[in-house]
Formats: structure tokens, C-alpha cells, sequence
């Protein structure tokens, strides 16, 4: 990125550029404010120049040119996408670094401070002692003011070789896509590595926002959300605004990076399974239809220990926001099927789960779960993704957001990356050692870095290494995480 950002004032219009608005999930702070950085570490040398000429050839395909677009205002003021006619080596696909530090990473005083699993859940790092190398050395993110000024790609690949690790980070800004539009993303790469272009979809066309539909409200809604009672009013938005923004605005935080390890995580899902399906059996009702996902007793478990340690008032309210994808309720509608064309973007929608305080603490892990996966099966239907936009669009908040709960709730946010493969991408292809493509090299770390907008409490579930490692991060109010990392210990104590 330090190419463009901060070398030269904001480029003129190019002619031939493919002129293209915004989409309804692009046009809003909620992604401008943020631009992304997945750092994947692999014990193994890589060849940057595989890694970067498959990206490229990616973007270089038909239906995939977006991503390498810029973005720039026009003489409205309106943000827009300029795609070029042609990549080349002053317009490229994609923006790309590569540093060779020489050295072992345990010698590089970022590189050595990569977190390592440990046999307990416990907080093992701070995924910004790695940010200069997700970065250039002293960039600090600023959201899509960083594009408008420069015409940089919106997608980058910055690979940092040490003598026997690589670590390859992939930037963007998040106007580029979400974390699903990230697993195609992830796949038509690895495919492009692997030589298997016959496998690489066309993603469906954006000439048109596919999903205008819930922007304009252009057809009528079927029924009203779940929590429509709940919605806040404004005097409560006040309320909710003075604590949480002020956390999440004001209020200095600490990045940290939690591991699960499978011998923790596996036992309390059996767990919660088993006791959900004991307790249909005490009703008549059938067992085999219980179902919980590994992600939702993990997201159970996160709330329990940010919960549990701050004493709280029992009949306080906890809201859980959990991001989800609007392409599985709207295949077939306004999009195609993602397996014959995927939505490449932004489509999200959010399952809220408003729960006691109390009923955290003191109720079984099983029972937090099934809300969570309730929640997520109810507020992920069609008619209710309808239903949340359309009250979006009378809320008058300009953001994709409508807010649950009560003035004095505390808020914790989900954002689910497991589907994104991350921690399954194989780039043995890319290898420079004599291991060849037949042993896997896959990512032993995974994290994520973004700015400048970091919300308080707002957890990033990476995703599962290929030793059964669950991965976690969040941004927490200054001292807050100590209780959690107590909470931790209580919790093993008690398994134990």
C-alpha cells in the first residue's frame, strides 16, 4: 500500500475507467470506516511472486475486475467505482509489497511475537504487536479516505519472507466484500495457484445492485421482526450511545488474540449437546433433531466470560450481535445461486440475541447456545432480513444497522470468519522448499487487523486450525481484559 497511500494526491478520473456507484452495503461508514488486513503465517518459504501473479490473475478475470478497482468522488461528491479498461504496471490489479527481512522470524522483533496455541483457553497475544507487518512500517489506517486519496487497488498482497516462515496478508477496504465475498475470494486464488482455472465461478454481474430491493423497499415486507418491540427509540439510542459509543469512540482499548484448543471446545459442545437432547427427551420430543454448530457454542462461551467477570446487574440486558450473510435467504431472488455465481461484495444482515445478565451466569452453556442458534434460524429467513431493512430505512440513522435492547444493555458483536477458509487455504504450490505439492501447507496463525473504527467487545471468530485450535480476537476497554483472562482460568478450573 505504500505505493500509493501518502505518495501522490488523489488521481484524476482516467478515461476508459468503467464508472460504477456504489451498491447499498458499500455506500455507508459502516464498512468506509474500515480498512482490512488478514495476516496468514506459514511455517514454510514461499515464492511471493506465485502469490502475487495468481491474485492478479484472479482479479484479471471476467466478473472479477472490481476488486481491482479505485474509488474516487465525482463532482457530487458521491463515491464511485473506476475499474480500469486494462491492468497495467502503472494501473495494476492489485497493489503488492514484498519485503525479505532475511532473517528467522523468532530474530524479527514482530515476527517473534506470532502467538502459539496454548493447552488451555488463554489470551496469547495482541494481534497489533504484528500490524507493521500487516501495514507499511508507520501507516495507520484511515479508512476509505485512504483510496480517495491515492488510486490504489482496493485489494492489496503484502508478503513478508523470513528464512522459515512467510506471512502473506491480504488488504482491502471493506467496501470490497464481507467475509463470505472473502471465501470466494480465498478459493479463486488458491484455484488460480493450483491451475485449476476451470474451477473458478464468474461472479454474478454488478452492473446493478442486486440488492436495491431492501435499500428503496421497492416491494413490501411479509411480516414484522421478531423484535420489533424492542427496537430502541431515540431517548434510548441517547442512553445507549453515551456508554457504548464513548467505549467504543473515546475510550482507549487492548487488541488480544484467544486459542481454544480442541480439548476444551469439543468436551462443552458435546456437552451442550447432550444436555439439549436430554431435555427433549423429558418433553417427547425428538432428540436427533437438536442441533447446535461448533460456532455457536463457542459465541455462548465468548459471552459467558466477557459477561461473567463485570458484575453486572442480573436484570441487566446483554445484546449479542451476530453478522450474517443475506446470500443463502436470497438465492434464486436477487442474486444467483453461489454455485453457479457468487456475490463477490458486501451482503450482510445480523441475528440479535437479547438475554439477562444473569441468566449468562447462572444458566447452562447449553441453554445460552440454543439462543444463539435460534436467534441466528428466525432472524435469518427472507422475510426477516426484509423486515430489519425496512425498518433501517425509517430509522433515519444512515448506517445498515438497527438497534435492539434498552438505553443501559451492554453490547458485544460477533463477526463468524470460519466460512472464509482461511485456516484451510493450501499454497503448497507456492512453496520453495523440496516438500512439492503433495504435503499440505496450509496456515499454522491467522488474525486480522483493521481501522481506524474498533468497537468495544466486537469479537472476530477466525476459524479452526488444522489442530482443532479455535481462534478469537477483540478490541476490549483498557483493563477489562485481565477480568476476562480470569474468567478463563475459573472456567478451565471448573472442566477440570
Amino acid at each position: 500500500m505504500g505505493m500509493f497511500f501518502g505518495r501522490k494526491p488523489a488521481a484524476e478520473a482516467v478515461p476508459g475507467d468503467r464508472v460504477l456507484p456504489l451498491h447499498f452495503f458499500e455506500n455507508s461508514l459502516l464498512v468506509q470506516g474500515n480498512n482490512m488486513a488478514a495476516s496468514l503465517v506459514f511455517d514454510a518459504v514461499l515464492d511471493p511472486q506465485k502469490l502475487r501473479q495468481s491474485l492478479e490473475g484472479l482479479v484479471k478475470r471476467e466478473g472479477w475486475q472490481r476488486l481491482g478497482g479505485r474509488l474516487k468522488k465525482n463532482d457530487s461528491g458521491k463515491i464511485e467505482w473506476h475499474i480500469p479498461a486494462e491492468f497495467t504496471a502503472d494501473r495494476p490489479a492489485i497493489s503488492f509489497v514484498h519485503v525479505d527481512h532475511g532473517m528467522p522470524a523468532a530474530s524479527h522483533p514482530a515476527a517473534s511475537r506470532i502467538p502459539k496455541p496454548d493447552t488451555r483457553p488463554a489470551i496469547v497475544g495482541d494481534p497489533d504487536d504484528l500490524a507493521e507487518l500487516a501495514w507499511d512500517p508507520g501507516y495507520k489506517p484511515n479508512g476509505i479516505k485512504d483510496y480517495l486519496a491515492s488510486d490504489c487497488p482496493v485489494l492489496g498482497l503484502r508478503v513478508n519472507s523470513f528464512t522459515d516462515k512467510t506471512i502473506v496478508v491480504l488488504q482491502w477496504q471493506h467496501v470490497a466484500f464481507d467475509a463470505l465475498g472473502m471465501q470466494y475470494v480465498i478459493e479463486g486464488w488458491s484455484a488460480m495457484l493450483w491451475g485449476k482455472t476451470a474451477d473458478i465461478l464468474t461472479p454474478c454481474k454488478i452492473d446493478s445492485d442486486p440488492f436495491d430491493t431492501l435499500a428503496q423497499g421497492s416491494r413490501p415486507t411479509t411480516e414484522e421482526h421478531i423484535l420489533m418491540d424492542r427496537k430502541l427509540g431515540m431517548g434510548g439510542m441517547l442512553k445507549w450511545g453515551l456508554g457504548y459509543g464513548i467505549d467504543t469512540l473515546v475510550r482507549s482499548k487492548e487488541n488480544r488474540m484467544i486459542c481454544v484448543p480442541e480439548s476444551y471446545w469439543r468436551p462443552q459442545t458435546e456437552k451442550a449437546l447432550d444436555e439439549l437432547r436430554a431435555e427433549a427427551v423429558a418433553k417427547g420430543e425428538d432428540p436427533s433433531k437438536v442441533f447446535l454448530t461448533e460456532n455457536d457454542v463457542l459465541t455462548a462461551w465468548i459471552l459467558r466470560c466477557v459477561v461473567a467477570p463485570m458484575g453486572m446487574n442480573p436484570d441487566r440486558t446483554v445484546a449479542a450481535s451476530i453478522a450474517m450473510s443475506l446470500r443463502k435467504a436470497f438465492e434464486g431472488d436477487l442474486i444467483p445461486a453461489s454455485a453457479e455465481h457468487p456475490y463477490v461484495g458486501n451482503a450482510f444482515g445480523w441475528a440479535n440475541v437479547l438475554v439477562r445478565a444473569g441468566d449468562i451466569t447462572s444458566k447452562p452453556l447449553s441453554w445460552l447456545a440454543r439462543q444463539i442458534r435460534r436467534a441466528i434460524n428466525e432472524q435469518g429467513t427472507r422475510a426477516q432480513h426484509e423486515a430489519y431493512y425496512g425498518m433501517v430505512r425509517t430509522s433515519g440513522m444512515g448506517l445498515p444497522i438497527v438497534t435492539f435492547g434498552d438505553g443501559g444493555m451492554s453490547q458485544i458483536g460477533f463477526s463468524n470468519w470460519s466460512k472464509a477458509g482461511l485456516f484451510d487455504l493450501d499454497f503448497a504450490p507456492a512453496r520453495q522448499d523440496l516438500q512439492g505439492d503433495n504435503v499440505p501447507c496450509r496456515p499454522s496463525y491467522v488474525q486480522e487487523n483493521h481501522g481506524p473504527i474498533k468497537p468495544a467487545d466486537g469479537f472476530f471468530i477466525l476459524g479452526k486450525d488444522e489442530k482443532g485450535n479455535y481462534w478469537s480476537s477483540a478490541c476490549k476497554v483498557t483493563g477489562q481484559w485481565e477480568k476476562f483472562e480470569e474468567q478463563l482460568k475459573k472456567d478451565f478450573e471448573v472442566k477440570a
